[in-house]
């Protein structure tokens, strides 16, 4: 596990009045949290009462940043900005809990448990033993390199897409690899190399220590980059955010990298900007073949 990584963290929980993981409220917080926190925000539901009631029950909206100056003042605005979100009459207020190095690991080891992606797709933590049936594809993803666990829809998403849409012994591109999830993924479905590229060094980082815990390391290859500005693939994945995607599609040129008779998927895509994506998809020539949704986020497999 690479040092850079184990550091303490900021713990920022939204409590939302609401049971429903999948209601409008939720889902406009998870959707403007999202990008302010590395890796994403998790949802989940507390507060049933033991027989399965709802009158306490609240849905906490969870995110983690690493305990900088900066990123207290990040905290500290979007504090500033939540009185006037939309729904925020059912927003309680916000809790941020110091993590210890320790404190995140159990926190991790507490609430990461195997998770079931598409057919055959296990993302596991490597501690777990996973139940898994034959021809499945087991990722294992440690705590302290827990940013893109396969928790969030759009990663979800993504993978459901790759799984679909890989044939053997491509050769793939994964832009914004982040923990490196997809492109281990793409290997162990049976791509013969991944280009993995992410402009935060960090983040290159935790990808190659989870490719070495995966036994993928030799396959991909890893670069601080954006869109690299050669070759063609058969494959090429971008789970990041929609205007991120219009801007990689019509300034980065992404269209040039897919090969002709390759496949785009991207994911990311809140559905009320998904206009942004097909007007950028649109310029550069190609079109949705696939839409897959999640709650409020979208995912593309995309032809020329």
């Amino acid at each position: 596990m690479h040092s850079a990584l184990m550091t303490d963290l900021l713990e920022f929980t939204l409590p939302v009045a609401t049971p429903d993981p999948d209601s409008k409220p939720v889902q406009a917080a998870a959707a403007w949290l999202n990008p302010r926190f590395r890796g994403g925000v998790v949802v989940e539901v507390s507060g049933f009462g033991p027989y399965g009631e709802t009158d306490g029950a609240q849905t906490l909206v969870r995110g983690y940043l690493t305990d900088t100056p900066e990123n207290v003042r990040l905290l500290q605005q979007i504090m500033h900005e939540l009185p006037a979100r939309p729904f925020a009459d059912y927003y309680g207020e916000p809790r941020v809990k110091h993590l210890t190095t320790e404190d995140w690991a159990e926190a991790w080891k507490r609430h990461y448990r195997p998770l079931r992606i598409g057919d055959r797709i296990v993302v596991t933590p490597s501690w777990e033993e996973p139940a898994t049936r034959s021809g499945d594809v087991v990722i294992k993803l440690d705590p302290g390199m827990a940013f893109g666990t396969g928790t969030h829809p759009s990663t979800q998403l993504a993978l459901r897409l790759l799984e679909k849409y890989l044939r053997p012994r491509s050769v793939v591109l994964d832009v914004g690899t982040g923990s490196g999830i997809l492109a281990i993924a793409a290997v162990k479905l049976g791509a013969a190399r991944v280009i993995a590229t992410d402009i935060d060094p960090e983040a290159v980082r935790t990808a190659e220590e989870n490719a070495r815990l995966n036994e993928v390391r030799n396959q991909i290859t890893l670069l601080v980059e954006s869109v690299i500005d050669s070759g063609r693939y058969d494959l090429v994945l971008v789970n990041i955010l929609a205007d991120v995607i219009a801007d990689l599609l019509l300034h980065e040129n992404l269209a040039q990298r897919v090969a002709p008779d390759g496949v785009l998927i991207l994911s990311g895509i809140i559905q009320q900007r998904r206009d942004v994506v097909d007007l950028a998809l649109k310029a550069a020539g190609m079109e949705v073949i696939e839409t897959l949704t999640d709650g409020d986020w979208m995912a593309f497999a995309v032809g020329k």
